[in-house]
Order: C-alpha cells, then structure tokens, then sequence
C-alpha cells in the first residue's frame, strides 16, 4: 500500500512514467547556440571600451603622472632650495655679526658666543649693531660679569650624589 501511494504521489509531482516531463524540451542545432553565445558576447562586449579607448586612456594617465611627478620633483626641489637659503643667509648673518665685533676689539675666542648673546638681545626695533654697542658698553663699565660653565650636569640635570661629587673633584671639575 505504501508503495502505491509513493508512486501517486511521484506521479503527481512529475508527471506521469516516473518524472519525464509532459512539456516537450525545446532542441537547438549548434549553429543556433553559437548565434545566441554572439550575440551575448555582443551585448557585454558594449560595456567595455574598445582597445584603441584603452590605448588612449592609458596614455593619457601616463601623461598625468609624469606631470604629477615632474610637479613633485619642482616642488621638492623649491623648497630644499628655501632651506639651502635658509642656511646661507644665517650662516652670512653670523659671519657678518662676527666681523662687526671683532672690528670693535671682541677678540677672536670670544666674538662667537658674543654673537649669540647679542643675537638674543636683537628685535623689529632694535637692530645687533645698536644692541652690539649697549651690550660692549655695559661690559667695558663693569656691568655683571658673565660666568660661563661649561662642565655637562651629571645624572641629567639631578642633584649629583656624593660619588659623583668625588668623581667631579677627581676629574678637576668644580661644582
């Protein structure tokens, strides 16, 4: 009895001799499978530029990065000159600076840190010559004497503990 109500119900479902359809399944000859594959192929073919688009576009986006790259290669090479400049003209500044003091009798060991000091006195309204002159004037007339140390801190910058201390002493360094 099961079977007989397997088999109805397959015959339902599929039609009837066990799934064969009733619809007649439509036969095409290769020559009309290759014109749909064409035509197919014609219609996706459409999306997509042709070769010689692709040829120009490629040149065309060539041709914009080397512009890319020539504009980069100009502006680094601007702005190391800036720097260069930069570096000259300071460089001119302190020589100048230098040469001004030393025709006013700073001698030779000191002109370069007497540069530096009046180069930290110099503003908009008042120029290093005339800061220069106050700031040799004030050291002729016995103005605070400028004491300079040049021995490193010990222990970056902290209090030195005791062997430190004799290791400064040792060494002939005065704390």
């Amino acid at each position: 009895m099961e079977e007989t109500n397997i088999n109805t119900q397959q015959a339902q479902e599929h039609g009837p001799a066990g799934g064969a359809s009733t619809q007649q399944e439509a036969t095409f000859t290769q020559a009309d499978v290759d014109n749909i594959v064409n035509k197919r192929l014609e219609r996706e073919r459409k999306k997509y530029p042709s070769e010689t688009e692709l040829a120009s576009f490629r040149a065309w986006k060539d041709s914009q990065q080397t512009e890319k790259e020539r504009w980069d290669s100009l502006t680094k090479e601007r702005d190391e000159s800036r720097a260069a400049l930069a570096a000259a003209q300071a460089e001119l500044t302190q020589y100048q600076r230098e040469k001004l003091l030393l025709d006013k009798g700073v001698s030779p060991d000191e002109a370069e840190f007497y540069a530096f000091k009046i180069g930290k006195l110099v503003t908009d309204g008042l120029p290093f010559e005339k800061a220069a002159e106050s700031f040799l004037k004030e050291k002729a007339s016995g103005g605070p004497a400028m004491r300079v140390d040049l021995a490193a801190p010990l222990g970056g910058g902290s209090a030195p503990t005791p062997s430190q201390q004799m290791n400064s002493l040792i060494r002939g360094a005065r704390k």
